[in-house]
């Protein structure tokens, strides 16, 4: 008599839960699928190149969108130039000192007009406002980081100092003025303005934060000692996001001394950190905030995408060196990131490639007992659910008791889908099909006898993302197994 189980996918890669003891829904391994809020896997859009190569030499230094317009950085010399794409054609603005770059946008007036981007790469800052590039020359050089909090301008310096300007004045840096310095008697790697008037300050040893509103009662705490926080980790997503030694963690305000707890995030996935050394070779990190996700990248492409249902990898053949997070005056979200080549790419934006080289995505799922791990069960059927828009191609392969069963080699097989149908005065018009499902049910084959059934998923498509929402499985059961 056959049986039926429905298995809802989600929950992204745990390589720390046993075998035996992880949740059917998750998986052993996820490269380009991310879990989205709403459950399942999601194959990851991809990224388009903005414009032509950074005129220059080595990797991009920086990268920015302010006021909808983007903006690069990279190396002429011994100097660096500013440049913004206009008409897809890079254009300098100006001249910078050579050095990896970070950003903030502020404003220090009471109109509109006071919008500025300020920006810092080791040696003085800079402002751009009006499309005019100043050199803020009363400021120290060689600032690593910088932030707009408070109506000052902080800049940090590695060595564990943080400076900051006259209130309402990003270019004046007299002491007499109110200016001043705050020691973290650590090495600084990075800021964050945070909520509640609070301006966190990353060390390589602790979480530390600023709170006071002027220098009569700035105050320096260490909120998280015995953390370190890895340079260009650092984001924010309602919380402080950043990468320990351990793995990606962050932090949860508390109620009591009002002080921070630290918590490990990214736990399911700490091995890649750790025994894989990805936390030694941080390159740099984004966020979306329409998915939820913070995102961090590592020396050889690879990555991180973690949101609240779950934490998959991703590999890109263009390897991230700088990133930026932000927004156009429309509201629309847009993360760039300029590579070691010298190009700028858009990530998202419904790009359905990499650049336009195929999308390479896996799953690996874990592996399903149906609750009764002693019990042999002959496994006929599968059918898949899944959404799209896209008729991209989907194969899978299930395999038996964890790799070792003696079950006869199953065949990869195709699932071939068109496009999705939608809700009527919901779904965007010419992004689905009359007549069709929302969801696709797709069965196939998954012929094999044994104690438990897993799944491999693979694609490798230029095409938009599809989603892998769960599986039923049709089976009977058998005799117990024998000891």
């Amino acid at each position: 008599m056959n049986e039926t189980k429905y298995i809802a996918l989600g929950g992204g890669i745990d390589l720390i839960t046993p075998p035996r003891q992880l949740g059917a829904g998750k998986c052993f391994y996820g490269v380009n699928y991310e879990c989205p809020v709403t459950g399942g896997y999601r194959r990851i859009e991809g990224y388009d190149k903005l414009g032509d190569t950074l005129p220059g030499s080595g990797p991009v230094l920086g990268v920015v969108t302010f006021q909808s317009q983007h903006y690069g950085i990279r190396g002429n010399g011994t100097d660096a130039t500013l440049y913004r794409l206009d008409a897809g054609e890079w254009v300098s603005v100006g001249t910078l000192p050579s050095g990896r770059y970070e950003f903030a946008e502020g404003n220090f007036l009471a109109t509109e007009s006071g919008q500025a981007l300020y920006m810092v790469g080791g040696g003085k800052p800079y402002e751009l406002k009006g499309g005019v590039l100043t050199e803020i020359t009363e400021a120290a050089a060689g600032a690593k980081y910088i932030a707009v909090h408070n109506n000052y301008l902080w800049l940090g310096f590695s060595q564990g100092s943080v400076q900051y300007s006259e209130v309402g004045d990003p270019l004046g840096w007299d002491g007499a003025a109110g200016a001043g310095e705050i020691g973290t008697q650590q090495k600084l790697t990075g800021l964050l303005p945070g909520t509640g008037g609070v301006l966190h300050v990353a060390c390589r040893d602790s979480m530390q934060a600023i709170y006071g509103s002027s220098p009569q009662n700035f105050e320096r705490r260490i909120t998280v000692p015995n953390s370190s926080v890895k340079a260009y980790s650092l984001q924010s997503m309602l919380q402080p996001y950043f990468v320990a030694e351990r793995g990606i963690s962050n932090l949860e305000a508390t109620q009591q001394f009002g002080d921070f707890r630290q918590l490990q995030a990214g736990a399911s996935t700490e091995p890649l950190f750790t025994k894989d050394g990805w936390a030694s070779r941080i390159q740099c990190s984004g966020l979306s905030k329409s998915r939820a996700q913070y995102r961090v990248f590592i020396d050889d492409g690879s990555g991180v995408y973690l949101s609240p249902t779950g934490t998959t990898t991703v590999k890109f053949p263009d390897k991230p060196q700088v990133m930026h997070s932000g927004e156009k005056a429309s509201g629309e979200e847009v993360t760039i990131f300029g590579d070691d080549a010298g190009n700028v790419y858009r990530l998202g934006n419904e790009a359905e490639s990499f650049n336009g080289e195929p999308i390479t995505a896996f799953l690996t799922l874990a592996y399903n007992d149906l609750r009764s791990p002693a019990v042999r069960k002959r496994f006929r059927r599968v059918i898949w659910d899944i959404r799209s828009g896209s008729t991209a191609s989907v194969t899978f392969k299930p395999d038996f008791d964890y790799g070792g069963s003696a079950s006869a080699e199953a065949l990869r097989q195709r699932l071939n889908f068109l496009l999705s149908g939608g809700l009527w005065d919901v779904a965007k018009w010419d992004d689905f099909v009359w007549s069709s499902p929302i969801m696709g049910e797709e069965p196939a084959d998954a012929t094999g006898t044994g104690n438990s059934i897993n799944f491999a998923i693979h694609s490798n498509t230029v095409s938009a993302p599809h989603e892998m929402l769960g599986y039923q499985l049709i089976y009977s059961q058998r005799r117990l197994r024998r000891a």
